[in-house]
């Protein structure tokens, strides 16, 4: 069965999505300690170093005068983040030293998409080889280390790069010797995935591998990758499991308890967060709720602070979306005050979000006496990165952005204030509610926009439309704005004139 990796996607239409690095390129280094033996002909294991394994294929090797023999050469992995698997071997028919003609890479981290699989166990390899047949692949596992995922349900996938597909491939399991073997026709790239959640994202049914596990028994993705700051020394785990997805907050504690969820557990499931309390977080090393490493961990749903204060909130930790909401998608803030934020991070900074996208409006937010610091231009005071989120009844008092005093909302706000508009085109409605532009040459993702009272409705590719019916928008009363953008200084800018209609 072969399943496409579908280019549309959320992400797909957020612009640019690489200005933070998360793009196909690489997000982070992960350090890897890889060692290799070759079996000798009476199955005794000689030590080599790396040196005898070349990064690349060796085609010349091969003696003519060496006759082929099966033979079999080892890698070990040794992955903090990515435990299960311990070790790679391949087999195979060739003259000469196997070594000499195999290498394996740990792809994970290092490739964004092979790294955010679903149900990924252990880490992709890539496999280059030449001048062997009959090869086997062999991955051994850290059972300890699959966190209640059955052996039974470890497959292969290998990715087809010609045609972008990852195939299922049903290899031979042994957990007696903890390994699971498959037939392979060539290199290239190879992992092992729980077939329950890997089938499962795909429609397939998957009853044959359902497992009932308590996920909060095992260590997180989040507490294998990232630091966890204080979080994991105040955590109530059981707490957290009991109240989720709907927590109620009154203690730092309390709190711990709802990063903790959406960090480790919720894989971007709606969660609400809703403050009973003003919340002090003296003395401790906070982290942000929601992030990103390939894979989703975001934070989906509300945070509403019923009018309470957080208070001396420092998160220092260097993560890439940094905030009290690091990584959002359909995130609602609404109601809250943060005094005496102190947040640093290395991308995407702001005290309340990170990086937030899909996310039309927040309310009633004020920063008191906050400092920001980033090492990247997308760094704001209320969030760091957004699309197109609106503000209202937010205020920010004396709140630094990297030592400057800091006056707008986000960063995207900022530079939207700062350039001059320009309108290029001409924005007409044609009959009631269809659209028509002109035509001009030299823009970059140009697009409709329709607003309502300031929140933005729809935000519609224009590159190949001169004309737009928007009549289905105008169901509801009150001020609409239509009018043209596009990509400009690294946000998105007015570039027509704005038609205002007010529906009663």
């Amino acid at each position: 069965m072969k399943k496409i990796l579908a280019a549309v996607s959320i992400l797909a239409l957020m612009v640019p999505f690489a200005a933070c690095g998360k793009d196909n390129e690489d997000r982070s280094e992960t350090e890897k300690n890889i060692s290799s033996a070759v079996e000798t002909d009476d199955g005794d294991e000689k030590e080599a170093s790396d040196q005898d394994i070349p990064e690349e294929t060796t085609e010349s090797y091969h003696d003519e005068q060496d006759a082929p023999i099966l033979q079999s050469c080892h890698k070990t992995i040794s992955n903090s983040e990515k435990p299960e698997v311990t070790m790679v071997t391949l087999s195979g028919v060739c003259s000469g030293n196997i070594k000499k003609l195999a290498s394996v890479e740990d792809l994970y981290n290092i490739n964004v998409l092979h790294s955010g699989v679903v149900g990924l166990i252990g880490v992709p390899i890539e496999l280059s080889c030449s001048g062997i047949t009959d090869m086997e692949l062999t991955f051994t596992y850290d059972p300890d280390s699959l966190r209640g995922v059955p052996e039974n349900n470890l497959i292969f996938l290998r990715y087809d790069e010609g045609i972008g597909t990852y195939d299922e491939m049903y290899g031979e399991l042994d957990t007696d010797s903890h390994t699971v073997s498959l037939k392979i026709p060539s290199g290239g790239v190879y992992m092992l995935v729980d077939a329950y959640q890997w089938l499962g994202c795909w429609g397939v049914d998957v009853s044959e591998y359902a497992y009932d596990t308590d996920r909060s028994a095992y260590q997180t993705d989040w507490e294998r990758e990232r630091n966890t700051g204080s979080i994991m020394d105040i955590v109530d785990k059981d707490w957290a499991m009991e109240n989720a997805p709907a927590f109620h907050v009154s203690t730092a504690q309390e709190l711990a308890g709802a990063v903790y969820y959406v960090n480790g557990i919720a894989d971007g499931e709606a969660v609400s967060v809703t403050l009973e309390n003003d919340i002090d977080l003296s003395g401790y090393d906070w982290v942000p709720m929601g992030w990103y490493n390939g894979s989703y961990h975001n934070f989906s749903g509300t945070v509403d602070g019923q009018g309470h204060t957080i208070s001396n909130m420092k998160i220092i930790s260097g993560y890439d979306d940094a905030g009290f909401i690091g990584y959002g998608l359909s995130t609602y803030v609404n109601n809250i005050n943060f005094v005496n934020a102190d947040v640093r991070g290395s991308s995407c900074t702001g005290v309340v979000g990170g990086q937030i996208y899909i996310t039309d409006l927040w309310e009633n937010i004020t920063l008191t006496d906050c400092t920001v610091n980033g090492s990247s231009t997308d760094t704001g005071s209320v969030i760091g990165r957004e699309a197109a989120t609106a503000f209202k009844g937010c205020a920010v008092n004396n709140v630094t952005v990297n030592g400057e005093p800091f006056e707008y909302f986000s960063y995207r706000q900022k530079v939207v204030e700062e350039t001059e508009v320009t309108e290029t085109f001409k924005l007409e409605m044609k009959d009631k509610y269809v659209f028509t532009r002109d035509v001009h040459d030299g823009f970059r993702n140009l697009g409709w926009v329709f607003e309502r009272n300031g929140v933005q409705l729809l935000d519609r590719s224009a590159e190949n439309e001169t004309e737009y019916d928007g009549s289905w928008l105008f169901s509801e009363p009150g001020t609409y704005h239509v009018y043209l953008n596009a990509f400009i200084n690294g946000t998105y800018i007015r570039v027509s004139n704005l038609i205002e209609i007010v529906v009663e």
